[in-house]
């Protein structure tokens, strides 16, 4: 699944210079580490359950940080292309949303998400926007 970023006062794409981390909640596992001047970035689903709760976690260089949510609600779909290849799973995203941090916490927060495109394939576009709210101009 792709993930953009934009900026919600102009709703024009944007870069993130705070570091960004993203784990499942209730799991130890890293899918995206410290990532830093990224404007978007590909996270996996589950290939069993329908929805993924992601935890999204922001840290700048003040020391400031904060955890926002993602839900992302979705069916999964087993996808074969021959019986020399190993299946994959592609998925239906059948929505979206997301929690917000105070902006005392931290000066940046998402604001809100957007389904743009609901398959998620082999193809490389994207899928969700998050909008993210500042009080520091970037």
């Amino acid at each position: 699944m792709q993930c953009n970023l934009y900026a919600v006062e102009t709703k024009s794409p944007m870069t993130l210079y705070d570091e960004l981390s993203v784990t499942p909640a209730g799991r130890d596992t890293v899918l995206l580490n410290k990532a830093t001047e990224i404007s978007s970035f590909l996270l996996p689903l589950k290939e069993s359950g329908t929805r993924d709760t992601l935890l999204l976690h922001f840290s700048n260089l003040s020391g400031q940080d904060a955890v926002d949510t993602l839900f992302v609600d979705h069916i999964p779909q087993p996808h074969f292309e021959s019986l020399d290849c190993p299946s994959s799973v592609f998925h239906t995203i059948t929505g979206v949303r997301a929690t917000s941090h105070s902006l005392g916490n931290m000066p940046l927060t998402i604001d809100s998400v957007a389904l743009v495109r609901s398959i998620v394939n082999y193809d490389d576009v994207e899928n969700i926007r998050i909008y993210l709210r500042s009080t520091v101009r970037q």
